[in-house]
């Protein structure tokens, strides 16, 4: 009875308070709809980490882990000294001479 009687008071207030009470109803229904997302959210990471934990082996290798850490590192400098080692440091040196047209008119003939 509330609804029926706050949507006749919106309404004769014209179509601001018609706009006013759907705002306020869409407002509250976005932020009932957040929440259970957040919920729903919260709870599927809860048990992907429950699944996570139970599926890990926590007797992993150190040397192994380490292994692999060193040899990234070593591949990274590896292809970092490659990569300048092929970029041209020298500059050509100058011409003796500028061009002319000269020379391309003895050229051409």
């Amino acid at each position: 009875m509330s609804a029926l009687l706050g949507a006749a008071s919106a309404a004769s207030k014209g179509p601001a308070g018609v706009g006013l009470l759907l705002a306020k109803q869409g407002y509250g229904l976005a932020r009932k709809q957040a929440a259970q997302r957040r919920a729903a959210t919260a709870e599927r990471i809860a048990e992907a980490n429950r699944a996570r934990a139970l599926v890990t082996d926590p007797s992993g290798s150190r040397r192994t882990r380490k292994i692999l850490i060193f040899g990234a590192a070593a591949a990274v400098v590896g292809g970092v000294v490659f990569l300048l080692g092929r970029r041209r440091n020298e500059v050509p040196p100058p011409a003796d001479v500028p061009p002319s047209l000269a020379d391309y008119d003895e050229t051409t003939s």
